[in-house]
C-alpha cells in the first residue's frame, strides 16, 4: 500500500518524513487549532467558511495564519497525490503556534507548524445518514469558559472521551449535558430539534461551536419552517418529532434514539429528509458535481 502523503509547512511529505519539533506547544500544551472540510471526488466543500473560523481563531489565540494562502489547491493536491479523486473524504488542517520555549508564556514571532492530511470517509457515515444514529447523554466538563468552547483548539480530550464513551453504548455520537439538564452539542456535531413545528437548535451564546454545516442546514431550513436558537434541554429532545445532527463530515444525520429512548419512532423524519436532500444539491452546486458524484 502507497504511502500517505501530507503537507507539512510548505513541502509534501510521506509520513515518515511528517515530523515536527518536540518542542511544538501544540504538543506540549495544546497551544493550536484545527478545521476539518470535507471534500468530494477530490473537490473542498465549505473550505472559505472554514478557513475564515480558522483565520478568527488564530487571531483570538495570537498565532499566524493567512487564509488567502492557496488551500484549495493544496486540498487538491492532497487528494490527487493521495488516490482518493474517486470518492469522499475530508482534510484536516493543523495549525499550531510552533516550537518555543517550555513554559506558558511564548516567544515572539511564533513559527507556526502547519500541516493537511487527507482522509477517507469515516466507515459507517454512510448508512447513519440514511438509517439514523442513536446518541448518548454526556455530562459536560465546567472546567472550560463559554469562548474557549467556541475555538476549535486541539484541547480535544473530552470530545475523545465523548465519543469513547458513546461507543461503548453503541451510540454514534454523545451530546454534552450541563448540570442544569441543558444539552449544548455533539463531540464534534451539532443538533437540531423539530418540536411544535418549529426548527430549534442551542445558541451559539451558550458556549456551543459555530458549526460550518450547522449554518448551512440552519439556512436550508430557514425556507421550510420557522427557525429558532434557544436553550434545548433534556426534557425537550425525548418529546421531540424529530432530530438530527449536523457536521461537515456526517453532513445531516437523523437521530433516531436517545440513549435507550426512541425518537420519533426510531425512524428519520420527513423534515430531516428534506434538509439532507437540499443540502446534498448545495454540495452539488458548489463543486460542480451532480448529487449522484457525491457519493
Amino acid at each position: 500500500m502507497a504511502q500517505a502523503i501530507y503537507y507539512l509547512n510548505g513541502r509534501y511529505v510521506t509520513e515518515a518524513k511528517a515530523t515536527i519539533s518536540a518542542l511544538d506547544r501544540g504538543f506540549l500544551f495544546g497551544e493550536g487549532l484545527f478545521e476539518t472540510w470535507p471534500t468530494y471526488r477530490g473537490r473542498p466543500f465549505g473550505l472559505r467558511e472554514h478557513l475564515a473560523r480558522m483565520a478568527k481563531s488564530a487571531r483570538a489565540l495570537g498565532i499566524p495564519f493567512n487564509r488567502s494562502e492557496p488551500w484549495e489547491a493544496r486540498t487538491k493536491e492532497l487528494a490527487k497525490r493521495n488516490h482518493l479523486t474517486d470518492a469522499q473524504g475530508a482534510v484536516r488542517l493543523t495549525v499550531t503556534a510552533g516550537p518555543g520555549p517550555v513554559n506558558l508564556v511564548p516567544s515572539t514571532p511564533r513559527r507556526p507548524t502547519r500541516l493537511m492530511l487527507f482522509r477517507p470517509l469515516e466507515p459507517g457515515l454512510i448508512d447513519a445518514r440514511r438509517d439514523g444514529i442513536r446518541v448518548h447523554l454526556q455530562a459536560a466538563g465546567s472546567g472550560v469558559n463559554v469562548g474557549m468552547r467556541q475555538l476549535k483548539t486541539l484541547n480535544y480530550l473530552p470530545a475523545v472521551i465523548g465519543k469513547v464513551e458513546a461507543r461503548k453504548r453503541g451510540c454514534f455520537e454523545s451530546l454534552y449535558v450541563l448540570s442544569d439538564k441543558t444539552v449544548l452539542e455533539g463531540t464534534t456535531s451539532n443538533f437540531f430539534i423539530l418540536s411544535n413545528g418549529r426548527l430549534l437548535t442551542t445558541p451559539i451564546a451558550e458556549g456551543v461551536l459555530p458549526g460550518v454545516t450547522r449554518a448551512f442546514a440552519i439556512k436550508i431550513a430557514e425556507r421550510l419552517l420557522p427557525v429558532r436558537e434557544q436553550r434545548i434541554t433534556i426534557a425537550d429532545i425525548l418529546c421531540a418529532d424529530e432530530m438530527f445532527l449536523t457536521s461537515s463530515t456526517v453532513e445531516v444525520a437523523p437521530i433516531i434514539g436517545v440513549d435507550r429512548r426512541r425518537i420519533a419512532g426510531g425512524r428519520p423524519g420527513s423534515l430531516t429528509r428534506e434538509i439532507q436532500q437540499q443540502y446534498r444539491k448545495m454540495v452539488a452546486r458548489r463543486t460542480g458535481l451532480s448529487v449522484e458524484q457525491l457519493d
